[in-house]
């Protein structure tokens, strides 16, 4: 039941989505949909105790998004230092850009995939 925070469209793959969006501007909508569910399955996967703190975070977040602007919100989550809150968003960047730069590693700083062809 509490699973359903991790999937790509509950309050943690929306928030990995916008989280993308900001900081890989250049990420195509496909791609970045391909990483927020390769994020999002990972996190499914994390050990017990670090997956209740990834959905109780998650859940906080989708609460927040009720009562505040949800870019407001994700801004927040997405720039803070404060301890546990910040790690989310440091758990999303590292799996999601990882993600990005193994699978199309001619991706250009911005998330777009290059334009120029890989010299023989």
């Amino acid at each position: 039941m509490f699973l359903a925070a991790l999937t790509p469209d509950g309050p943690f793959g929306r928030f990995a989505d916008a989280l993308l969006l900001a900081e890989l501007p250049g990420l195509s909508e496909p791609d970045r949909a391909q990483t927020v569910q390769f994020v999002s399955h990972r996190a499914t996967q994390l050990p017990s105790p670090l997956r209740l703190g990834v959905i109780g975070l998650s859940i906080l977040l989708a609460s927040l998004h009720r009562l505040v602007d949800p870019r407001r919100v994700d801004d927040f989550f997405r720039s803070t230092t404060l301890p546990l809150i910040g790690e989310l968003a440091r758990m999303v960047r590292s799996l999601g850009f990882a993600f990005v730069w193994e699978t199309w590693p001619d991706s250009d700083p911005d998330g777009q995939r290059s334009t120029t062809e890989a010299s023989p």
